[in-house]
């Protein structure tokens, strides 16, 4: 539903609207003489600038401020507030808008919505420039009504394939850009330290080299054409620095990072992907090492600004300036605060609901508090962002000319992605696939819903709204009727998240088929309400498990989560186990492809899937952080190790051979593998490729993944693999905090399997 009421009038005006999308624009990676121009245009704009308008550049507000009502009033329609509007839009000049009204809207009302703004920014300022908005589409265009909702980034590492993530980032810059939605808070660039973190379904796992080569397909895919083209998207880089490592798991809480972690695991995928043209980057909101990161002038400054080399723009989270004050207690009012981050590097304070930063900016510099050389270079990197993305030129974007929306071949991407996600993690007697023709129980808590297989930021924040789920697409339960036929599937949920529903029905029910699938999940949930107090898979679902079990029918047990819960005690009641994570709206059509053979599993775990909730640790642990209470070092037992997943085919590693045994200082050690399906069926193998220093002056980590690769292998076919790996590959960060390779004795491992990798030991020598 739209309805625009505002008593602005705006007479016709010559602003440039999109042409249809181009793949030939030039882009300015590639033009010198393109960014020196750009740069001249800043310097010209910024001396005609007065302090009021560096000011209003730097603010970031929400678009339901702008709207009639309260904030977080229930919208079915927008409708600006006109006192409002003129105030931010005209008078204050606000440089950037992020949210949404509090519904999804199509592109075409988006379209309405961001032409308003801008008309108004570019015609009713006196300098014309236009905002910036940025939005959160996490998972595709999740904002945009009918958009593509692709699997969240956990699944997404989950395959392993950096050129389907590179296609799934480009899908979601089109439908973006569709909307005149030009700017993504995405990718997340954290390393997730703690599986009980809410948001590790947001990340691409634990490993910094996975996250890295993620992080980096994501931006060359929403940054192809370069950023001045209409199809393309800056991204904005979360959360710099150190968010996924809360020492309580839970979001926002503090985090003990010594220096030397913090730079061998937690800084390696921002500096990969700002080396890779990322243009933004978001700081984190909590606290590391007692320090809130926005404030942290070590980090933003002298690092990302400083060592990094960053020429984007740095902006703040949500409301994080007065969280300053309310939640870390380290400034005594929002003055203190604005101050402090903006000294500490700040350059975009995302302040949701007024503009009252702007008025406390201007006051500060007046009284030398802030430097206007600081503020200078704050508006000059948000103006350079704005300039990159041609937004002087072309503003907002025409929806009738992105043909492709929601196209055949961006729902084909979108279940590719999610069938190269899922990771089958047991398969007992080779009970998968199945057979079409036996009887089933469908059962368990996320087995009939499509709001559970999409998870948070989808559609809306939570992703619990049913109102705007997409009626077209297919639950678990829904696809595996579409597969056998109704007369082939019975159905009982059985549980809730936490509540017994009908377990006694489902037991009866099992008693009249061949098999079991029970889907087991979490509620869809991010940011705070995604915080849990224990790692378990909850009580009621478990005993579901349990109580079927009694029925010796055999199990499938399909685990919906954005994170890994404990299943020790069902683990060993069920035949087979499938991880789905998040697969997004393609999910039920993918999972059930996968149970009855369609398609043959090829994802591998992203984390360490823990046995116990006391005893996690990530697979490059020291040697030490295993030494368990016999004082024998066995301790790392978890449920799946990192890289782990299987297929309905075999393959079989041999004749590893490397170049020399011997690697020199700026020399290159060539390693290959042979690699066959011994099996009788077609499959997708993960190569993965880690590297042990044997004896390091700081304690070695007990591998280090430095390369992967996906491959297709027919039945019978071998094909030869080869890597090429330098010092800097092996290097980890020693006593000084630099990255060093120590003389002395290295293994290579190589394998799909983290129990049975190829070993070679050579020695580095400087």
């Amino acid at each position: 539903m739209w309805k625009l009421v505002t008593i602005l009038v705006f007479s016709a005006l010559s602003i440039q609207c999109v042409k249809a999308p181009s793949k030939n624009n030039s882009t300015l990676k590639n033009s010198s003489l393109e960014k020196a121009k750009i740069e001249k245009n800043i310097q010209d704009i910024l001396k005609k600038m007065t302090l009021k308008e560096k000011a209003g550049q730097m603010m970031n507000i929400g678009l339901p401020s702008l709207l009639s009502g309260d904030y977080w009033d229930s919208r079915d329609t927008v409708i600006f507030d006109a006192v409002r509007f003129k105030k931010y839009i005209i008078s204050y000049g606000i440089g950037s808008i992020h949210n949404t009204p509090g519904y999804p809207l199509n592109k075409e009302e988006w379209y309405k919505v961001v032409k308003t703004i801008q008309e108004a920014a570019i015609k009713k300022t006196r300098l014309g420039i236009p905002t910036l908005y940025g939005i959160d589409n996490i998972h595709g265009a999740n904002y945009v009504n009918g958009s593509v909702m692709f699997p969240q980034e956990l699944a997404l590492a989950a395959t392993w394939n950096t050129r389907l993530i590179k296609k799934t980032a480009e899908i979601t810059s089109y439908e973006s850009r569709s909307a005149s939605l030009p700017w993504n808070f995405n990718p997340n660039a954290d390393v997730a330290m703690n599986p009980i973190w809410g948001r590790i379904g947001e990340s691409f796992g634990e490993d910094p080299y996975l996250i890295s080569e993620m992080t980096k397909a994501y931006i060359e895919g929403s940054q192809a054409n370069g950023l001045q083209d209409t199809t393309s998207t800056a991204v904005c880089l979360k959360h710099f620095l150190g968010y996924g490592a809360g020492r309580n798991g839970k979001d926002r809480s503090n985090a003990l990072i010594p220096e030397r972690s913090l730079r061998q695991y937690y800084l390696p995928p921002f500096k990969k992907a700002i080396d890779n043209g990322a243009m933004a980057v978001m700081i984190s909101s909590n606290a590391v090492n007692g320090i809130p990161c926005i404030i942290n002038k070590y980090y933003i400054t002298n690092i990302l600004k400083g060592e990094i080399g960053f020429k984007g723009v740095v902006i703040s989270d949500f409301d994080d300036i007065a969280f300053l004050v309310k939640g870390h207690q380290s400034a005594r009012n929002l003055r203190e605060a604005t101050k402090k981050a903006v000294n500490a590097g700040l350059d975009l304070i995302m302040n949701p609901y007024d503009a009252k930063v702007v008025d406390l900016i201007i006051d500060l510099v007046k009284n030398h508090e802030i430097s206007e050389s600081r503020i200078n270079d704050a508006v000059t990197r948000i103006l350079r962002l704005k300039f990159y993305l041609n937004l002087f030129k072309v503003p907002y974007n025409n929806p009738s000319n992105y043909t492709e929306f929601a196209s055949k071949s961006h729902i084909e991407t979108n279940y590719k992605a999610a069938t190269e996600a899922i990771t089958l993690l047991k398969n007992e007697q080779y009970t998968l696939p199945l057979n079409k023709n036996k009887k089933f129980l469908i059962t368990g808590y996320a087995s009939n819903s499509m709001n559970i297989l999409n998870g948070a930021w989808s559609r809306s924040f939570l992703g619990r709204d049913t109102a705007f789920t997409d009626k077209n697409k297919l639950t678990i339960l829904q696809a595996i009727k579409k597969q056998v036929g109704v007369k082939n599937v019975v159905y009982v949920q059985g549980t809730g998240y936490k509540k017994d529903l009908n377990t006694d029905l489902a037991i009866a029910e099992a008693k009249n088929v061949d098999y079991i699938i029970a889907c087991v999940g979490e509620i869809p949930s991010t940011e705070k309400p995604s915080d849990i107090n224990e790692l378990q898979l909850p009580k009621a679902q478990q005993e579901l498990i349990i109580k079927l079990a009694k029925t010796k029918k055999p199990i499938i047990l399909v685990m919906v989560q954005s994170r890994p819960r404990i299943i020790r005690e069902i683990e060993p009641l069920v035949k087979s186990v499938i991880m789905a994570y998040l697969p997004g709206q393609e999910g039920g059509r993918a999972i059930a492809d996968i149970l009855f053979g369609k398609i043959n599993p090829s994802g591998k775990l992203p984390f360490t899937y823990p046995k116990y909730s006391g005893n996690y640790v990530t697979y490059y642990h020291k040697k030490t952080d295993i030494r368990d209470v016999s004082w024998k070092y066995n301790g790392f037992y978890p449920q799946y190790e990192f890289g782990y997943g299987l297929s309905y085919t075999m393959y079989e590693y041999s004749n590893l051979r490397i170049s020399t045994d011997t690697l020199i200082a700026n020399k290159v050690l060539k390693l290959k593998i042979d690699v066959k399906n011994i099996g009788s069926l077609r499959g997708k193998e993960i190569v993965e490729v880690y590297s042990k220093d044997m004896v390091a002056t700081v304690s070695p980590d007990s591998k280090k993944l430095i390369r992967f690769t996906k491959i297709m292998l027919n039945p019978g076919e071998t094909k030869t693999l080869s890597f090429n790996i330098s010092s800097s590959d092996i290097a980890s960060v020693g006593l000084k905090n630099k990255w060093i390779t120590e003389n002395g004795d290295f293994k290579i491992f190589i394998g799909g399997d983290p129990q049975k990798m190829l070993k070679r030991e050579f020695y580095y020598h400087n």
